[in-house]
């Protein structure tokens, strides 16, 4: 699992932008990741 875990990271850590999507009642779920992501690590989300 630890190797899964650092070749995503690694595969993700130079991104400078994310994008969520979401519709109907997946939307707020949408906006709260993209929020989180904004609040950890900078990323334009």
């Amino acid at each position: 699992r630890d190797a899964q875990i650092k070749k995503v990271a690694l595969t993700l850590r130079d991104m400078e932008h994310c994008l969520y999507l979401g519709r109907g009642i997946q939307m707020p779920i949408a906006y709260e990741g993209a929020l989180k992501l904004k609040e950890i690590s900078y990323v334009h989300a």
